[in-house]
């Protein structure tokens, strides 16, 4: 009995640890951003030395992707309130891509480094990783939500949330369903870079031309 506890201690400690971490790294990007994140930094705040953090992650990219999962939470909360309304595909289809929008212009530089940025081509990992370490942060979706919110990368998750309007009366076929695609992805992507590198941009303007961009495509 003794020797069950005590490993259950020594787990609780490692989950305590790895929250420890990520909360640090946290703190070091609201306070300065992610050009201020550090590993000696994110150690120093969290009580360890800096060799300890390679015991839990790969390196200081993966700590970094792992903290920005914090900034989802409002997203997330609002999924789960879109999964229960079950609107018709294309009306859900825009909402998702305004609300996604609202949310990657709030932290632009954030949002760019999670989704183009060294570890963006594996997201589910990342995401499932950071739900098992919070989950009371993980919210419930609709089957079609949860595909997209879990996609690989923006691509995929942009992709599995198209294809929900193919049959519906636009100009989305399977024929040119990856062309729109990498359209709307691109153009996101260009957009929130150049808010990052222009934070004086007023969000607003970008995101109609963003939701533009998505009507013209889509013609939904």
């Amino acid at each position: 009995m003794e020797q069950q506890l005590d490993i259950q201690d020594k787990e609780q400690q490692k989950l305590n640890n790895y929250r420890s971490f990520i909360n640090a790294t946290l703190e070091i990007i609201e306070e300065g951003g992610l050009s201020k994140v550090s590993i000696r930094k994110i150690a120093d705040r969290a009580g360890f030395h800096n060799s300890t953090i390679y015991l839990y992650f790969e390196d200081l990219d993966q700590l970094i992707m792992l903290a920005s999962m914090k900034y989802f939470q409002e997203y997330s909360h609002n999924l789960e309130l879109q999964s229960q309304k079950n609107l018709p595909p294309t009306e859900n289809f825009i909402t998702i891509w305004e609300l996604f929008i609202d949310t990657i212009l709030q932290q632009p530089c954030i949002f760019y480094n999670f989704f183009f940025g060294k570890r963006s081509d594996n997201l589910h990992d990342i995401m499932t990783m950071y739900y098992n370490l919070f989950p009371e942060e993980r919210d419930q979706f609709s089957d079609e939500i949860e595909k997209m919110y879990f996609g690989k990368d923006l691509f995929e998750r942009s992709l599995n949330l198209l294809k929900t309007i193919v049959d519906e009366d636009n100009l989305v076929t399977q024929d040119n369903l990856v062309m729109i695609n990498e359209i709307t992805v691109t153009y996101c992507e260009y957009k929130m870079l150049k808010k990052c590198q222009h934070p004086e941009l007023e969000t607003e303007k970008l995101r109609k031309e963003i939701l533009s961009v998505i009507y013209y495509v889509t013609g939904v």
